[in-house]
């Protein structure tokens, strides 16, 4: 009998028994909510752009580098371009994925989804420039018939400029606060440029060279790069928020009912 009150208390000791029981109960149901609360699709979705974005403007930089540097045996080898390639791929498929989860979410869209459709198509954008200027150098065979030098330091110049603003934006799109300003045009890089050129990579006939004609085309490929930042930084500044790995947890008053049904 001793034993049996023992294991099954009796008594005011039932109630007590019971209260622990609720009370630990509620403590594991707070603590398993607020480890496992679902994240929602936004937070993922600006941490997919962030990527994406870093990830594409690096492509773009290498595809750059990779180019100007052929020809050039001053410059040392530049490494294969299918791992950036192959990085920008992923970014891309990835953002595509975490787009389409936020689609099908259900609720109230906490991004504006134009400025989520416009960022996400600057993405393809920046990608595809990266995929156009490593196709206007494939067909060089290393023959540049000039000099490089001057011409490759303003369009690696350029280059810098222009995908280092995007990492910034990357950088913006997680942590938030203020974004970078688009970059305006350079007029004094481009004039130095066709000066460049036009000293260093004309053949003896006064025509430019075929390398003289990539380099040109490459400047243009970076400019257009350029000009696509005014037409998603009013998108980024919507979609900009608080850090991507912060957990989206309800107010007490909405958790505590759903964990006591």
């Amino acid at each position: 009998m001793i034993l049996f009150n023992i294991i099954q208390p009796a008594g005011w000791r039932i109630g007590l028994v019971r209260i622990e029981d609720i009370a630990i109960g509620v403590g594991v149901s707070l603590v398993v909510g607020v480890l496992f609360w679902p994240r929602g699709a936004a937070p993922a979705l600006r941490r997919a752009l962030a990527e994406a974005y870093a990830d594409c403007a690096g492509y773009l930089a290498s595809t750059v580098r990779s180019g100007t540097s052929r020809g050039d045996p001053s410059m040392p080898a530049i490494p294969a371009l299918a791992g950036d390639a192959a990085r920008a791929a992923a970014a891309s498929r990835r953002l595509d994925d975490a787009f389409r989860t936020y689609l099908a979410e259900r609720g109230a869209k906490r991004l504006p989804l134009a400025d989520v459709a416009g960022l996400v198509t600057g993405v393809a954008g920046l990608r595809l420039e990266a995929d156009a200027v490593l196709d206007l150098w494939q067909g060089d065979h290393g023959q540049a018939g000039g000099e490089l030098a001057a011409a490759r330091h303003e369009i690696l110049g350029t280059a810098d400029r222009v995908t280092g603003w995007y990492d910034g934006l990357a950088t913006i799109l997680i942590t938030g606060g203020e974004l970078p300003q688009p970059l305006a045009h350079d007029k004094a890089a481009d004039g130095r440029l066709v000066r460049a050129v036009r000293r260093d990579l004309l053949g003896d006939d006064g025509r430019a060279s075929a390398t003289a004609v990539r380099m040109i085309w490459t400047g243009d490929h970076l400019d257009v790069v350029r000009r696509l930042q005014a037409a998603i930084i009013e998108p980024a500044r919507a979609t900009a928020g608080p850090p991507a790995d912060g957990r989206i947890i309800p107010p007490l008053s909405r958790r505590f009912p759903a964990l006591l049904r």
